[in-house]
C-alpha cells in the first residue's frame, strides 16, 4: 500500500508494508469465501510472508483448494502446506477397488487419451503415458483428486517433443506479452529443447503462476522450471 503525506512544501512517499497478522486474516478470509473448503479444519500462521497451513482434511481436492486459496491473496511469498489428507475412503475399500474408480474416470474424461493410465499404492496414485498437451496431463490429475480414497497425486505424465527451441521461446515470449495481468519485462525465458527455465521477478505469486501456464501452453514444452522471485 502507498501513501502521500505533504510535509511543508515536500511530499513524501510512504510504503505501508502488510503485517504478519494482517496476511494472515487475509488468508483465513480467502479460505472462507472458497466453497470447495472446509476452512475450520484448516489452520493459518503467517512467519515475513511465508504462510503456513496446517490441519487435517478428508479429502485430497480440499487440501490442494486450501493451497490455491492461498496463492491467490496478495503478499503472500511462500507457502509451506501441512495439511494431512485424512482419506480412509469407503469402509472396505482396497487400493484395487479405488485403482478401478481412477481408471474408470480417466477413460471417462474426453480430455484426457487412452495413453494415460494410473497406478495406486497405499492411497498414492501414480500417474503414467505420453500426450501432445499440459492442459491433458492437467486434467487427467484434477480428475484423479476428486476421488475417495486417493490421498496424493504423483504426475508422471510426459509430453510429446514437438518444436525447437527457438520455436518454444518465441511463443512463450510472445504469450507473456499479451497477457494484460503479466509484466513480460521482468521476467527471462531460457528454452533448451523442451525444457523451460524462468527467471526474474513477479509482483505476485498469482502472476508467478500465470507465467508458468503460459510457458506450459507453448507446444514442445516437457519441464517447467520456475526461477521467478515475488518482489
Amino acid at each position: 500500500m502507498i501513501a502521500t503525506r505533504m510535509k511543508g512544501s515536500e511530499m513524501t512517499i510512504e510504503v505501508a508494508t502488510i503485517t504478519n497478522i494482517d496476511l494472515q486474516t487475509s488468508v483465513e478470509e480467502e479460505l472462507l469465501w472458497d466453497p470447495a473448503i472446509l476452512p475450520a479444519s484448516i489452520g493459518v500462521s503467517v512467519t515475513e510472508g511465508a504462510v503456513t497451513l496446517t490441519g487435517t482434511v478428508t479429502q485430497l481436492s480440499g487440501r490442494l483448494a486450501a493451497v490455491r486459496a492461498a496463492k491467490r491473496v496478495k503478499g503472500v511469498r511462500a507457502i509451506a502446506d501441512e495439511i494431512v489428507v485424512n482419506n480412509t475412503g469407503i469402509p472396505g475399500r482396497s487400493d484395487h477397488d479405488v485403482a478401478e474408480f481412477v481408471e474408470h474416470a480417466l477413460q471417462w474424461n474426453t480430455m484426457i487419451p487412452d495413453s494415460v493410465h494410473a497406478t495406486l499404492r497405499n492411497g498414492v496414485a501414480t500417474l503414467d503415458g505420453t500426450v501432445d498437451w499440459n492442459f491433458e496431463r492437467r486434467a487427467a490429475a484434477r480428475v484423479v483428486e476428486y476421488i475417495s480414497g486417493v490421498e496424493s497425486v504423483v504426475n508422471n505424465i510426459s509430453l510429446k517433443h514437438m518444436e525447437s527451441a527457438e520455436n518454444i521461446h518465441h511463443r512463450i515470449v510472445g504469450a507473456l506479452r499479451r497477457h494484460a495481468d503479466i509484466d513480460a519485462d521482468t521476467v527471462q525465458v531460457t528454452a533448451a529443447g523442451g525444457e523451460v527455465r524462468l527467471d526474474g521477478s513477479v509482483s505476485s505469486w498469482a502472476e508467478r503462476e500465470q507465467v508458468e501456464a503460459a510457458a506450459w501452453t507453448a507446444s514442445g514444452v516437457s519441464t517447467v522450471q520456475n526461477n521467478l522471485i515475488i518482489r
